[in-house]
């Protein structure tokens, strides 16, 4: 006679591998969650027995099974972390001796307790696009009431590693937020961080990157260790400063301009541009799309934009550039840099 999803529980309860085996309180969690809490707890939600379905009815709807699961560690009141490490032998098992499909992560987002993680992992779910905080609630099978706690917490200012990540609502009146930040960390050698610093602003000296690159190399020497911090410091190529002291002296119209002209915003992606800028001595404003000009003299200086309007192609030197905005600003959120 084919098993029965309890049966598969009696086994691996009894089970000697460690992989699969659940202890008696293990086993009793098992049984209320698939009896309470598989399908969710929605109002008109579908009434399941699916301990007493066969193993092969199970296999047929496999998606089926495993979203529902989901949706019962989402509805889940308790600790969900301890729920989804008894739910991951159960699928394994059933991965291992029926043939079972499901993504190895599918509960990556409910395994998280510590809340800096949480953030982190939000701000990643929020660059994505818009998300209401219904929405991230159930992402993270997290309450509103928590939602609401971490969206304040980085509306504020969310702090990590001497790095300070903040989002906005996009619209007053709308639940909806959106993140223009995603957060990378990296674990590196010393050659590497050398290339993430120096090298980085060695590289891009003179081109369009320079400005958001010099971002990137100053936000990783910020996050380094007084060692580390030495090791780039007596490097030898004078024309690389990562002495913040020196920006309160910086010239205020070269400042001004480095905060008009955010190039790689306006390059990643092909967004309608307002662009004021300077030819022969004369001012221009256009609408247009930027790219990035190749150089023609095959070196890797990328010093040359090219914008393409609707009547013509403007070839522009990085320094001719006075201004970038996006031709949507008034509906786009606050994306004036």
């Amino acid at each position: 006679m084919e098993e029965k999803l309890h049966d598969v529980l009696v086994k691996i309860s009894g089970i000697k591998n460690k992989k699969y085996r659940l202890k008696k309180e293990d086993f009793d969690i098992l049984i209320q969650f698939f009896d309470s809490y598989y399908g969710g707890r929605a109002e008109d939600k579908k009434e399941y027995d699916v301990l007493n379905e066969r193993m092969g009815d199970i296999l047929k709807d496999n998606d089926g099974f495993v979203f529902n699961i989901i949706e019962g560690v989402r509805s889940y009141p308790s600790d969900k972390s301890k729920l989804t490490e008894r739910l991951e032998k159960l699928l394994t098992y059933l991965d291992d001796t029926y043939g079972l499909k499901f993504d190895k992560n599918i509960f990556a987002n409910f395994k998280i307790t510590d809340r800096n993680i949480r953030l982190l992992n939000m701000l990643k779910f929020l660059h994505s696009g818009e998300k209401t905080r219904s929405e991230i609630a159930e992402y993270f099978g997290i309450s509103e009431r928590t939602v609401a706690d971490d969206l304040a917490a980085l509306q504020d200012g969310f702090t990590f590693l001497n790095t300070e990540m903040r989002i906005n609502k996009l619209e007053r009146g709308l639940n909806k937020y959106r993140s223009l930040i995603h957060p990378i960390f990296l674990a590196m050698n010393s050659a590497e961080i050398y290339s993430l610093t120096v090298g980085i602003k060695l590289l891009s000296k003179g081109t369009v990157f320079e400005e958001s690159l010099g971002r990137i190399a100053n936000a990783v020497y910020e996050q380094l260790s007084d060692s580390s911090k030495n090791m780039i410091d007596n490097h030898k190529d004078s024309i690389v400063n990562f002495d913040d002291d020196n920006m309160k002296f910086i010239d205020s119209y070269k400042y001004s301009q480095m905060m008009k002209t955010p190039f790689a915003y306006y390059l990643k992606e092909p967004i309608l541009c307002n662009v004021q800028y300077t030819k022969n001595g004369k001012d221009f404003e256009a609408t247009g799309i930027l790219k990035i000009a190749v150089p023609s003299d095959g070196s890797n200086k990328y010093d040359k934009l090219i914008l393409e309007t609707e009547r013509q192609t403007v070839v522009l030197e990085k320094n001719e550039v006075k201004r970038i905005e996006r031709a949507d600003k008034e509906v786009y959120f606050e994306d004036w840099i």
